[in-house]
């Protein structure tokens, strides 16, 4: 039955060229958005390093001395971070509280907030981040060791006055994650003239800020003890420093945290101290996606738009190239051809077509990429994987759309009665 199409179609050559070019057209379209949404689909599934569920940014406000609240009175109006320790003691004593951690205020998931550094290694050197947290920090964002340990690891290496680095620092600059461990790495840092020798005391799992950002060349190391970070003016405490809790998932639902913000307004007043704001992380995730997704939903809508008017087109050139062979298709029914016979060789017909323009496609679509035309990504996608899915994609959707389409006139053809179909002969 194939080698019978392939004659047809052969015979009908002149009339299938632009159905042909139609198909080329569409086809190309079609891989060109479906590679874009793979390549945001993997970016979005691809792992954080780190999990914002139950994790709330704790905003603290200091009364502006010209304030009629402000408190002349207060023992440590001179030296903030004596306040804010016994603020992180209360927090940590609260039973609905997991564990309580903050970072300077250059840290800051799905904000871009960051102070720079250069990595240096052979013949090669890396600008990424440097982040100055508090070892609970890990803790806190649940953050893992590069071979998936807990953040223990991640802690004591900042306690021992050690460096964490991101896995993807020790790749680079070590061949696998795992190396990097005990090693030395220069580093110079944002403002400095001079280059450091840091020991790396662990390497933790890869980090991003967002769903759709690249993996970060980044470092932390300890913000400081309690007796160093007490040297600071009350003055640090706006902007230089992040505090955050994570609460127990018992106790995160939003009639209970609403009692936690009225509890914490009076438990948290201290001196000139005073609880400003407790944010949840998952707003700030959705502030910062929702342009990107508002993008890609955009994107949908105008390729749904587009599916839309070329299934409407594939209809159209298929009615009318079924009604067309009206009078071939009654002859043949008239000689014995079944209606299922003829409606499979209507169905197969157009899937032959499709067929024929998937190689001159694909080539369209490397050349695109060679031409740095597709969507561009940090992930680690090779084009094999990203042509494999979305060839796959397109040529579904177009084998869907191209039968839906035949489907009826097909249908219609096959139920003519032959002597009916042959008047027209």
């Amino acid at each position: 039955m194939i080698a019978s199409m392939i004659r047809q179609m052969w015979n009908e050559r002149k009339a299938n060229v632009l159905i042909l070019l139609e198909l080329l057209v569409v086809f190309s379209c079609l891989l060109y958005a479906a590679d874009y949404l793979y390549v945001k689909y993997k970016e979005y599934k691809q792992p954080l390093g780190f999990d914002i569920s139950h994790v709330y940014k704790v905003w603290l406000g200091v009364v502006p001395e010209t304030s009629a609240d402000y408190d002349t009175t207060a023992v440590h109006t001179t030296n903030g971070m004596d306040d804010f320790f016994t603020i992180v003691d209360r927090l940590e004593k609260d039973s609905r509280v997991e564990t309580v951690g903050y970072t300077s205020g250059n840290h800051f998931h799905y904000m871009y907030f960051n102070r720079f550094a250069t990595f240096h290694g052979i013949k090669m050197q890396r600008y990424g981040f440097v982040r100055d947290v508090d070892p609970s920090y890990f803790r806190v964002f649940k953050v893992k060791t590069a071979d998936g340990q807990s953040w223990e690891k991640l802690e004591n290496a900042l306690r021992n006055n050690q460096i964490v680095v991101t896995a993807t620092v020790a790749e680079r600059y070590f061949g696998k994650a795992t190396e990097g461990r005990g090693k030395d790495i220069w580093i110079t840092n944002q403002g400095d003239a001079d280059s450091i020798v840091y020991h790396i005391g662990e390497v933790c799992e890869p980090q991003r800020y967002q769903e759709f950002s690249s993996y970060d060349y980044a470092y932390y190391r300890n913000l400081g003890g309690r007796d160093e970070l007490k040297k600071y003016g009350i003055e640090i405490l706006s902007g230089n420093i992040n505090l955050f809790v994570r609460m127990k998932p018992s106790a995160d639902k939003p009639e209970l945290m609403q009692q936690f913000r009225k509890d914490m307004e009076q438990q948290l007043r201290l001196g000139n101290i005073y609880l400003s704001d407790v944010t949840p992380m998952s707003y700030y995730r959705e502030e910062v996606l929702r342009s990107v997704l508002d993008n890609i939903r955009l994107y949908v809508v105008a390729v749904c738009f587009l599916l839309f008017n070329v299934l409407l087109g594939v209809v159209g050139t298929f009615w009318f190239r079924a009604r067309q062979r009206i009078p071939e298709i009654g002859l043949r029914m008239a000689v014995g051809a079944s209606r299922t016979v003829i409606f499979i060789q209507l169905i197969g017909e157009g899937l032959i077509l499709l067929a024929v323009v998937t190689l001159p496609a694909v080539l369209i679509y490397v050349n695109l990429g060679q031409l740095d035309v597709l969507t561009t990504t940090s992930m680690d996608l090779s084009m094999i994987d990203r042509l494999v899915h979305s060839f796959l994609i397109a040529f579904l959707t177009l084998a869907m759309m191209i039968v839906a389409g035949i489907i009826f006139p097909a249908k219609q053809a096959a139920r003519l009665n032959p002597t009916e179909a042959l008047k027209d002969e």
